[in-house]
């Protein structure tokens, strides 16, 4: 004889025609939580506690007009409290060595170093034709980055910084700013042009 398969007791015979039905009682049923619709007095309750809240009070504080700002910057104070230092240290210690020997250059040795300088160059500088020869090298020794910063310091510190630093910098540049000097009595020159730039302030007319 064949042999036969035990069922389990409590296993659903499946019904002619279909798939037996599973049934996994009312325990199991799944439903959505339902939430309680606030009533009209709870919307009133909260809507008189809103009104007893009371609005912060806003205190301004008294502005006053702006005042323009007169006179130089923090960087032209800078510039010009180094550039007045190095007039009385050469005034009270006399010249330095380096010094005197920038005095002595000519014109015409400061004209053949920028020649030397502009022939290092694979093409010609632009936006410098009206430039003289003392501004192109000025402007010359503000880009060389090998010398230190030359923002809110003065050119001729800068020069003396690099100078100790054992950084060999051009003796025409401090004999540029020593006639410089002498010729215009202020110390405009001292600046660096980059500098300039940056600290330069634009009123737009509204």
């Amino acid at each position: 004889m064949p042999p036969t398969r035990s069922r389990k007791s409590g296993t659903a015979l499946p019904t002619r025609g279909g798939q037996s039905r599973l049934s996994f009682g009312a325990r199991s049923r799944i439903t959505k939580p339902a939430f309680a619709h606030s009533t009209q007095s709870t919307a009133k309750k909260h809507a008189a506690a809103l009104e007893q809240v009371e609005e912060p009070e806003i205190v301004h504080a008294p502005t006053e007009p702006h005042s323009q700002v007169a006179g130089s910057t923090t960087a032209d104070a800078a510039v010009e409290s180094q550039a007045t230092a190095d007039k009385v240290r050469r005034a009270t210690h006399g010249e330095t060595s380096q010094e005197e020997a920038a005095e002595a250059m000519t014109n015409d040795q400061l004209a053949r170093y920028w020649h030397a300088r502009e022939a290092e160059r694979k093409a010609p500088r632009v936006h410098q034709e009206g430039l003289s020869v003392s501004d192109k090298i000025l402007r010359h020794f503000d880009l060389s980055s090998q010398y230190g910063p030359c923002i809110g310091i003065a050119r001729t510190k800068r020069w003396h910084r690099a100078d100790r630093l054992h950084l060999h910098p051009p003796i025409e540049v401090l004999a540029v700013l020593l006639k410089e000097g002498k010729a215009k009595g202020d110390v405009a020159h001292q600046k660096a042009y980059v500098d300039e730039l940056m600290s330069s302030r634009y009123i737009i007319d509204q």
